[in-house]
């Protein structure tokens, strides 16, 4: 560090052999005023340096600025000039003060700003949460997303826990990692978290917490970087949900093949037994007898196809729109279009749906659900007792479940429980049973992204639960 001393009265100033070498001028050099403001670089510091000064002498305003100065040599120089009236009688007779090279440091910190500018541009650029944290797990650095993300700005951040900022439980597993971090210095990388912030809100990340360490190679905290990867789980989601869609899809396409296989196969085997029948019959009252059977045959191959080709309808149908479809009314609507049928059979039934519940669902796939249903329950009744049907609904998570109970004959269904659904399935001996309403049932809910459950015990009765799908659109 050199000095400098200005002399009013005789305007002489002296510079030490240190100020000297900074302005690398020869040590025999002797300057004055007007060379020395003159050594400072045009501009800002020239004329800062001339105000200061000025105001040194006149005003006794000490000063320490830095400022650049253009040696001798013609090299640039980042110098702290600093300097201090002095007086005698209350009159300035002096001005001295210190002179020093602050170049490398300048050039360090200007480095070390520049680097720090850098990192906060590629930090606050990523699409990426980070933020670091002391050994108190207390917010000291936040990047802009993780900003957006809580919807505070960083002077908010700064010295928060994530018990300020998110759910208790979720506070307590992130505290946890921190401590597993700091404690073992192994970064935890990659892991599937889910944080929950005060609101609600909860969002998938994908988390790495990396340990911080001083210059003394101390441990002092730990860098968090989190990637929202909540779009992502929920394509892994629907990924799945559709690959479990074709699953069935195909199980079911399977199973519908056997049983078109099946069911022409056993019609084509009785129409050839009864053409060959007739072919050898001489009797003709035994032929016309065949030639009914015939005709019943014929009927009855109409009916399959008839029925397999309604399946085939509900699963290729894309274009069918749910509408909002209001339960109650839509019960009203079939009781009263089996109105003959239900007195012939003395049927009771107790509609508790709510009168204001509405469904998203198809308009002919509800009408037939309920339909079949409500006469199931009728060919299945107890020979005992009037049948008596309730049906009642109610709301779980996104979904609202019709519930359709009767007091009839029962299934076992340890013994038919997994093929109650089964097209032509029947348990029952009963002549109006042809085992297609419930596949009917199931394909149509399937269809509507909804599912449907049995509850049953033998003589005394069976509940249906259909499960309608609110989030299918």
């Amino acid at each position: 560090m050199g000095r400098w001393e200005y002399d009013v009265q005789t305007e002489r100033l002296y510079w030490c052999d240190e100020t000297k070498k900074i302005h690398q001028v020869p040590l025999s050099y002797e300057p004055n005023v007007t060379e020395a403001i003159d050594f400072y670089k045009p501009g800002y510091s020239r004329n800062k340096i001339s105000m200061i000064f000025h105001k040194a002498i006149h005003e006794r305003a000490p000063f320490n600025e830095r400022l650049i100065i253009i040696t001798q040599k013609g090299e640039e120089r980042w110098v702290q000039s600093a300097g201090k009236a002095i007086e005698k009688n209350g009159e300035v007779v002096k001005v001295f003060g210190t002179f020093q090279d602050i170049h490398e440091q300048v050039m360090t910190e200007t480095k070390v700003m520049e680097n720090q500018q850098l990192l906060t541009a590629l930090i606050d650029n990523l699409p990426l949460n980070v933020f670091v944290k002391d050994l108190d797990s207390k917010k000291i650095l936040v990047n802009k997303s993780e900003c957006e993300y809580l919807e505070k700005s960083p002077r908010e951040l700064i010295g928060k826990t994530d018990f300020d900022l998110y759910d208790e439980e979720v506070a307590k597993i992130s505290r946890e990692e921190d401590l597993e971090v700091i404690k073992t210095l192994k970064p935890i990388l990659g892991k599937e978290t889910i944080s929950i912030k005060k609101n609600g809100q909860a969002t998938n990340f994908l988390t790495s917490k990396i340990p911080l360490f001083d210059f003394e190679g101390k441990v002092s905290g730990l860098i968090g970087i989190s990637m929202d990867i909540s779009a992502i789980k929920k394509k892994e989601d629907q990924l799945r949900n559709l690959i479990n869609l074709t699953s069935i899809q195909n199980k079911k396409l399977i199973n519908f093949a056997h049983i078109v296989s099946h069911n022409l196969r056993s019609h084509s085997a009785n129409f050839s037994m009864l053409l060959q029948f007739l072919k050898s019959e001489d009797n003709e009252k035994e032929r016309e007898h065949i030639v009914t059977m015939l005709t019943q045959a014929s009927d009855n191959l109409l009916e399959t196809l008839e029925n397999l080709n309604q399946v085939v309808d509900i699963n290729t149908n894309i274009n069918l729109k749910k509408e909002q479809l209001n339960i109650h009314d839509t019960i009203v609507k079939v009781q009263h279009s089996l109105t003959a049928f239900f007195d012939k059979n003395q049927v009771q039934i107790h509609n508790e749906v709510d009168r204001n519940l509405v469904v998203k669902s198809i308009p002919a796939y509800l009408d037939s659900i309920i339909l079949n249903l409500l006469t199931n329950a009728v060919k299945y009744r107890h020979p005992n007792r009037n049948p008596v049907i309730t049906l009642i609904t109610k709301k779980l998570d996104q979904k609202v479940i019709l519930s359709v109970s009767d007091n009839g004959l029962g299934i076992d269904l340890e013994r038919y429980g997994d093929k109650i659904f089964g097209m032509y399935k029947t348990f029952h001996n009963n002549k109006d049973a042809k085992g297609f309403g419930l596949y009917l049932v199931r394909n149509q809910i399937e269809a509507m992204g909804g599912k449907i459950t049995v509850n049953s015990e033998v003589d005394k009765g069976t509940t249906f639960n259909v499960y309608f799908n609110e989030e299918s659109k």
